[in-house]
């Protein structure tokens, strides 16, 4: 399975004092991020207000009063340990500036190329009553508990690649592809699109005072890391979650 990105995002209550973060974060983080960018407080909670993306621009940091978001994109399973650590050392940055997240969700998101993708993704997962010839799409969700502490959410989804035929009009300009028939277009790949996220919503729901550690964060880490390929496995081979 090719491997897209990785993404964690910590929840807490608001908070304002923004330049004390960025301190932080420039003085851990100088060296893979070229600049930050703070912006004004909103009414918008989830407006982003502290900002980075790396010289790459392969990972990239957005902070809003109330979340901060994580990415690593254009990536392998190998960088999993930058990853990791990067989630901690965020965490450990937030817990100076006395934040107290509430709860955290960690996310990957991979691809299987699959000339069989729908067929793949429908003969052990869908009910038999509703596969037809004329089905052409799906997406399946599913979402269970983990341990009792945290909810583990799998999303499969069939995807084409579609290669579109280049037209221009009489004066040579490219015609834009929304007033282009798909008559003439053909798919150069059919995917197996997965989303693997473990959070710590459950816990964060039914315990009374409940907020993220590093012991549960490491816990969810390690979870992310050495369950998320057998799982998608199971399910995609053996209807199994």
């Amino acid at each position: 399975m090719k491997i897209n990105c990785f993404s964690i995002t910590f929840w807490f209550n608001i908070f304002e004092n923004h330049k004390e973060v960025l301190t932080l974060f420039q003085e851990k983080f100088d060296n893979e991020f070229s600049e930050f960018n703070i912006r004004t407080v909103d009414n918008n909670l989830l407006a982003p207000i502290i900002t980075a993306i790396n010289n790459e621009k392969k990972t990239n940091i957005s902070m809003s009063q109330i979340n901060l978001q994580y990415n690593m994109d254009k990536i392998t399973i190998k960088d999993f340990e930058k990853f990791k650590n990067r989630a901690l050392e965020i965490f450990e940055i937030l817990s100076l500036a006395n934040i107290t997240v509430s709860h955290t969700a960690l996310f990957i998101n991979g691809e299987i190329v699959n000339e069989n993708a729908l067929e793949q993704i429908i003969t052990n997962t869908l009910n038999n009553n509703l596969i037809s010839e004329d089905l052409v799409d799906t997406t399946l969700k599913l979402g269970k508990k983990e341990e009792d502490l945290f909810y583990k959410i799998v999303t499969i989804l069939n995807k084409k690649q579609i290669k579109l035929p280049k037209k221009v009009d009489e004066l040579g300009r490219l015609i834009p592809i929304p007033l282009i028939s798909w008559n003439g277009a053909f798919v150069e790949n059919e995917i197996i699109d997965i989303s693997y996220e473990i959070n710590d919503k459950y816990s964060f729901d039914f315990t009374k005072n409940y907020h993220t550690t590093e012991f549960f964060l490491n816990k969810m880490l390690y979870l992310l890391e050495n369950n998320y390929e057998s799982d998608v496995k199971n399910l995609l081979e053996k209807g199994n979650f």
